[in-house]
Formats: C-alpha cells, structure tokens, sequence
C-alpha cells in the first residue's frame, strides 16, 4: 500500500502522527510512505517509516521557485507523481484541503484525523 501522509505546515502532533501510522500499518500494511517533507513531522515519519521497514519518498516544497505557491504545486505533484493508493490528512489549512479535494477527485479515499 503507498501512502501519502499530509498536514499542515506548522501541524507538530508527532505522537498522533505516529499513532494513526501505527494504527494503518497494523490494519493494511504500508509498503512506501509519501510526505511534503514538512519541518516538524518529516523526520518522525522517516524514522517511523525505517522502524517499519517501509519505503520513503520525500517531496519537499520548492520556496524559490515557486514562492507562495510552493506547497500547493508540491502537492500537486506529490499526488500525481507518487500514485498513492490512500491519504491521511492530519489537521490542516487551505493547501491540506486543497489536496484532500484533488485526491478524492481522483478516486483516491482518503482518511481524515481530527485532533
């Protein structure tokens, strides 16, 4: 199962992040974890994910390119490129929902967490 885990940017429940990882790994299986690489979760979901055994790929934002912009392009991308097959959204702003509506457009499910 690839998937692709989001919140917002300045999203710092590492202990809830790590927990819904637990609680998909132990229902589904998670064979690559897909991220925007975000300051406070990135590196607890790496760490998660080679605990795991599990596949990472990183797509940090391009802020010099794309100024302002850069999340939304990134996750863009991230969503087609990385063909996840499931999205967890933590918490988040306008980007996070952005993502959550292209990927449900997509006929991807995704699995909102709540705080």
């Amino acid at each position: 199962m690839r998937l692709l885990i989001c919140a917002g940017r300045h999203y710092a429940d590492t202990l809830m992040c790590l927990r819904v990882l637990d609680a998909y790994q132990a229902i589904n299986g998670v064979s690559v974890l897909i991220h925007g690489a975000s300051p406070y979760l990135g590196s607890a979901v790496e760490d998660w994910a080679r605990e795991a055994g599990v596949d990472v790929v990183r797509y940090p934002p391009n802020w010099k390119m794309y100024g302002k912009q850069a999340e939304r392009r990134r996750n863009q991308f991230m969503l087609t490129d990385s063909r996840p097959d499931v999205v967890i959204a933590l918490p988040g702003g306008d980007d996070t929902c952005a993502l959550i509506s292209r990927a449900r457009a997509a006929g991807i499910h995704v699995v909102t967490v709540n705080n």
